[in-house]
C-alpha cells in the first residue's frame, strides 16, 4: 500500500508541471497578426491605441487590397497565418465568410444590424462607410430647387445640369447606378442616362460642380465635405429614399494562430475609441451613431439608410454596366 502511494504521488509530481505548462500556453496572449485593408496610417494609429490597452501583445500588420487578402485567406487554409481581417470591403468579407470566426463583441448591442453581420453571433462588424450623396452648387440652384430625392435626378428641369461618372470606369459610380436600379429599375436608369452628362473620372463631377460648370452630381460624401471645407459654394443632399449602407468591416480569421488576442482586438475595434481614430485619421464616416460625422457632414443618426447587397452588386455588375452603357 505504501509503495502504491509513493508511485501515485510521484506520477502527480511528474505530470502536474506538464498540465500547468499546457494551461499557460493556451492562455498565452502575446502576439497578433493583422491583415489590413486600411491605409498604413490608420492601421498604425489603431494598433498604437490597442497596445496602450494591451501592452503585452506584439502586433504585426500586413497591408494589401481587400481582394488580395481574401485570396490569401483561401490559399492558406486550413491554418492561415493571420488573426484579423481589418477594414475590408463588405463584399469581400462575404466572400471570406466561411473562413471567419463567429464572435460577439462586448460592444455588440451598440452596433446596428445594418452595419454588421446579421447573424446572432456575427462574423464581422462594420468599421467605416463610403456613403453616396447628391452634391449641389448653391450659386446655381436655390435651396427650394435642390433635388430632394434620387427620383428627382430624372426631372426634366435638371436636364444638362447633372454630371455623373461613367459606371464602367468608376466603382463609386457603379454603386450609384446599382442603388438606383434596386430602387426604381431599368426604366428609371434609361431616363437618367438621357438627363445627365457623363465623364470618365469620378473626381471630375465634384470638381465641375464646385467650379459652377454643373449644378448637380452624385459622389462619395467625403468629396462634398472636402469642397465645403475649401470654401466652395456647394452643399450636400442625402436623398429622401435613403442611401445604401455600404461599409467595410473587420472580423476574426478562423483557425488563426492567436484567437484570444484576436478577440481582444475585436472588442477594441468596435469601441468608441477605435471609431474615433478611424473617423479622425482620414475623415471617414464610421458606423456608430454616437460620434459626429466626418468634418462638414452630418452625423450618421441624421441620415436615412437602406440595405446595400454587395454580393448581388458584384454578381450583376457586368450585365448592369452593359445595359446602362447602351442606354447612354
Amino acid at each position: 500500500m505504501k509503495k502504491a502511494l509513493i508511485v501515485f504521488f510521484t506520477l502527480i509530481l511528474f505530470f502536474n508541471p506538464l498540465f500547468a505548462q499546457g494551461a499557460s500556453e493556451t492562455k498565452k496572449v502575446d502576439k497578433l497578426t493583422i491583415w489590413s485593408g486600411a491605409s498604413e496610417d490608420e492601421a498604425e494609429a489603431l494598433v498604437k491605441k490597442f497596445n496602450e490597452k494591451q501592452p503585452g501583445i506584439n502586433v504585426s500588420i500586413i497591408r494589401a487590397g481587400s481582394g488580395e487578402l481574401v485570396n490569401r485567406l483561401y490559399s492558406e487554409q486550413p491554418k492561415p497565418d493571420g488573426d484579423i481581417l481589418l477594414m475590408v470591403a463588405k463584399e469581400n468579407m462575404e466572400l471570406a465568410y466561411d473562413f471567419l470566426e463567429p464572435y460577439k463583441s462586448i460592444n455588440h448591442a451598440k452596433i446596428d444590424v445594418s452595419v454588421r453581420d446579421s447573424a446572432d453571433v456575427p462574423r464581422f462588424y462594420g468599421s467605416s462607410m463610403p456613403l453616396q450623396a447628391i452634391m449641389v452648387n448653391t450659386n446655381l440652384l436655390k435651396s427650394s430647387d435642390y433635388p430632394k430625392s434620387w427620383a428627382d435626378l430624372v426631372d426634366p428641369r435638371f436636364k444638362g445640369e447633372i454630371i455623373l461618372a461613367n459606371p464602367a470606369l468608376s466603382g463609386s459610380a457603379y454603386a450609384q447606378v446599382y442603388m438606383l436600379y434596386k430602387l426604381y429599375g431599368n426604366d428609371f436608369l434609361a431616363k437618367l442616362a438621357k438627363n445627365a452628362v457623363f465623364t470618365a473620372s469620378s473626381t471630375a463631377g465634384p470638381e465641375s460642380v464646385a467650379r459652377g460648370e454643373y449644378a448637380i452630381t452624385v459622389t462619395g460624401e467625403s468629396n462634398i465635405g472636402k469642397y465645403i471645407g475649401e470654401g466652395s459654394p456647394v452643399t450636400y443632399v442625402y436623398p429622401a429614399e435613403g442611401t445604401g449602407a455600404r461599409f467595410d468591416a473587420t472580423g476574426i480569421i478562423a483557425n488563426g494562430p492567436n484567437p484570444e488576442a484576436a478577440k481582444l482586438f475585436m472588442d477594441f475595434i468596435t469601441s468608441l475609441e477605435a471609431y474615433e481614430i478611424i473617423r479622425s485619421t482620414r475623415n471617414r464616416r464610421v458606423v456608430t451613431t454616437e460620434l459626429p460625422g466626418p468634418e462638414n457632414l452630418p452625423a450618421l443618426s441624421e441620415i436615412k439608410l437602406f440595405p446595400y447587397d454587395d454580393l448581388e452588386a458584384k454578381n450583376i455588375k457586368e450585365t448592369l454596366i452593359n445595359d446602362f452603357s447602351n442606354m447612354m
